[in-house]
Parts: structure tokens; sequence; C-alpha cells
């Protein structure tokens, strides 16, 4: 379980309506196990604040703390000296990464390789705290060429580093659809990344490393118009309880517009002939239900793309109840405090710890930023030309894609002073030779003490 800890005078005004503030623009990812007692990360920024590694007993207290000092974004690597360490206890580590911030939405990321693209559709950020998988980033190209930079990017998938280093790219052995073909994407409970082939209204199971992928439904799960735009994944396959929600975002399709449940359960696909069951809409939607997301209570967030905001919300919340759900608990204003025009639904993504619901405009690049409460306006920023897909990492910093501009890129909601704590998913297990050199150790010292 992370915990942030961040002092920002000016959050407190900003995010008021938030029930327990949290986040971090810097932040330690992908703990990996490298030996018995040692471990790399990945900083997604410079931690300026400095690093502070320390070890826990498990289901007791901390036993060993050391400051780093400050550390650069990149990987960086710790390795435990065995103070504290009593024989027969094992332990975790608890990493915080600490940094003095911004005054005002930033861009952290740098528009270079890595970032470029020539059809961004999709991103998604593993948030899966206790996972080696912490902090990938996973940006979906829809249709392969060479953009304005000058990268020749193909078709398929990417996956990147919390630091925004590449890590690989492919097609994960599929067959994605023309200019349409990886879409939006999600991230399950066991790291498997869901992307939707909206050219062949498909969904795919990713392995997180790319190397392979399952076919979750076919020409039998879908009815004749139905389209397949965006996906919402709960549960896992080992544990027996997987669900996929599939977004119908064809206009056309008054009998199934809306939000399509599958319920998978242990099973490694939707079985033959089952459409699934309507979870929201038809009813509510009279446009294009482009993007889900819900939320830990259950409930829903929807984005809808519309050029006139007054015919249809950015977004729309709905309680969760009896499908089919077709009112909604709140939807948000045509315009903003200031004028801004909310149109454009394109995208979405929640942040929980902030109270935070936000969406991606297609038609101007801003992302705005509302209460997940009751919708009111929190906050907005210029994020590019137009917006195919946002998502929040685990410290609240969001991640946009622009198919205009051509890149992917990263911002932090600059809110001052900050740090986020990452603890281990793997335990700390000293092994015996490395036991005998700390006892060895202890032994030379107090021969030493005893000869002066």
């Amino acid at each position: 379980m992370n915990r942030h800890v961040f002092s920002m005078a000016l959050a407190v005004a900003v995010i008021a309506a938030a029930a327990a503030p949290a986040w971090a623009n810097v932040y330690a990812s992908g703990l990996e196990q490298t030996g018995s007692a040692s471990f790399d990360y990945v900083l997604n920024e410079n931690a300026d604040s400095g690093v502070t590694v320390e070890v826990w007993e498990v289901g007791g207290g901390m036993v060993y703390s050391e400051s780093l000092g400050a550390q650069a974004k990149g990987a960086q690597s710790w390795n435990w000296n065995l103070t504290g360490y009593q024989a027969g206890k094992t332990y975790k580590a608890k990493i915080t990464a600490a940094d003095d911030g911004y005054g005002g939405w930033t861009q952290i990321s740098t528009d270079d390789t890595p970032t470029s693209f020539y059809i961004p559709v999709g991103v998604s950020v593993n948030r899966n705290d206790t996972s080696s998988n912490f902090g990938s980033v996973y940006v979906s190209n829809a249709g392969g060429g060479t953009t304005g930079f000058g990268r020749n990017t193909p078709e398929g998938l990417y996956r990147l580093k919390a630091d925004i280093s590449e890590v690989n790219s492919g097609t994960a052995g599929v067959t994605w659809g023309g200019s349409s073909g990886p879409w939006k994407s999600a991230i399950g409970a066991d790291d498997r990344v869901y992307v939707v082939d909206l050219s062949n209204d498909l969904v795919h199971d990713v392995a997180p490393d790319l190397s392979s992928a399952v076919q979750l439904i076919d020409a039998s799960n879908r009815t004749a118009n139905q389209w397949v735009g965006a996906v919402v994944v709960e549960g896992t396959q080992a544990a027996g309880n997987r669900k996929i929600y599939l977004a119908d975002v064809n206009y056309n399709d008054t009998a199934r517009k809306g939000l399509i449940q599958y319920n998978l359960g242990g099973n490694a696909t939707v079985a033959s002939g089952d459409t699934g069951t309507q979870y929201i809409g038809p009813g509510y939607y009279a446009f294009y239900p482009y993007d889900y997301v819900r939320d830990s209570n259950g409930d829903w967030y929807d984005a809808q793309y519309r050029y006139d905001a007054t015919q249809a919300p950015a977004i729309s919340k709905f309680l969760d109840s009896a499908p089919p759900i077709n009112s909604a608990a709140w939807q948000t204003a045509p315009t903003g405090p200031s004028g801004e025009i909310l149109n454009g639904g394109y995208c979405l993504d929640i942040y929980e710890p902030l109270g935070w619901v936000a969406y991606g405009n297609y038609y101007d690049g801003f992302v705005h930023v509302f209460n997940m409460a009751d919708g009111s306006y929190i906050t907005g920023f210029d994020a590019g030309t137009r917006m195919r897909d946002i998502a929040f990492d685990a410290a609240g910093n969001i991640y946009t894609v622009d198919n205009m501009t051509e890149w992917l890129r990263v911002w932090s909601p600059g809110l001052g002073a900050n740090s986020f704590t990452t603890e281990s998913g793997f335990i700390l297990v000293p092994e015996p030779a490395a036991i005998i050199l700390l006892a060895l150790g202890g032994l030379a010292c107090a021969r030493r003490r005893r000869a002066a």
C-alpha cells in the first residue's frame, strides 16, 4: 500500500473536496529484486529533495533507514548492508522519493524519439504498486508511418519505463486493422494489458512484455452494429472473477450504444455466442460514448464525443445499480468557469487520491479536471491539439497522446513540494553467505575493540 506525503499550500484551495489529498510528481517505479537484499528501481523524474529507503520487518516495524540524497531520473539500485537484520525474520523495503515540485501544470517529459508516434491513440500506465511492472507505460500506435520529428513507428504497441525510456515494441502477434488498429487500453490487476482494435471491433488480452496476446471476443459476441472503442477490466482469470466492459461507440447503434459487460470468470475468452449484458445505455445516449472508467466504489464515468457542448456533456457520472443504467448522477456543464468550451469528450481517467476525473478534448487539445463527487470544475491546461487518450499514473501525473502533434507527453499538476512512497512486492531474505559476512564483520569489530 503506497503512502503519499506532500506539502502543498496551493492544493488546499484547489482540492478542498478531496477526502485524502495525495499526489507527487516523482516516484520510484519498477522495483525489481536483484539479490536477496538488493533491488533496482526507476525514478520517473529527478528526486531533487532526496530519496530514502526503509527496511521493515514483515508484520513488524522499521529496522533500518538510509538517506540516499538527491537522485537523477532513470535507473537506480540499492543494496541493504543488513543493519537491523535478525535471523529467521523477513523484510520488505519502502522507498520514498521527494521533490520540490512545480507551481503549475508542467510538462515533465521531453519531446524526443521515445515519445514520437505517428498515430498515437491510446495510453495506459501500470498502477499496480507492488508489481515489477509498476510505472510501465503502454502506447497504442494505430498506424505505421514516419512522424514529423522523423521517427518511423510501425503499427503496434510500445512499452516504456516510467522515465519514458523505451523498453520494446511490437504487435504481440496480433494482425491489427488499418489506422484504427490498436486503440485504447486498460491494465488489469495481474498486469495484463487489454487493448481494443476499433478497425476489427475486437479486444485482446496482451502480455505485459508484449510477447503474446489472446483475442477475447469474436463476431459471435457482437450484435450487428456494435463497435468496440474502449475497455474496462475487473478481476483476473487466475482468480476466476474476470469481467470486461466494452464501449459500443457507434452513434447509429440505438439498440446497444453504451457499455456492454462480459463475464469471463476463469475462462480464457468470452463464450461463443455470448453477446454480454447492457450495463449503461443505450437510452441515455444521443451521440458517442467514447470512453469509460470505474472507481473503487463501483461508480462509472464516461466521456461523450460531441462538438456542440450543449448536445452532450463531456463527462457523466453514473452511480452503480442494476443494469441497464440510464440516468446520470451528474454531468458536466457546457462551459467552464472562465468560459472554457467543454466539448469533445474523447477520453478520460480518474485519480481517486485527489478525487479527480479528467478528460481530453478532441477539438482543442485541452485537458480539463473535475471533482469526482459533484462534477464541479477544478482546473485545466493546454496539452496539445487533439487529445486521443489520457491516463493518470499512481502518483497523479497525467499522460496524454495527441495524433496531431504526434507526441506522448507527461504533465505534473504543479502543487508544490511532495513525496511518494513505493513498497516492494518482494521479500528481502538475506542469503546465508551475506549473513556470515555480516557476522564476521561484527566479530572483527569486537576484536579491534578488545585490542584497543
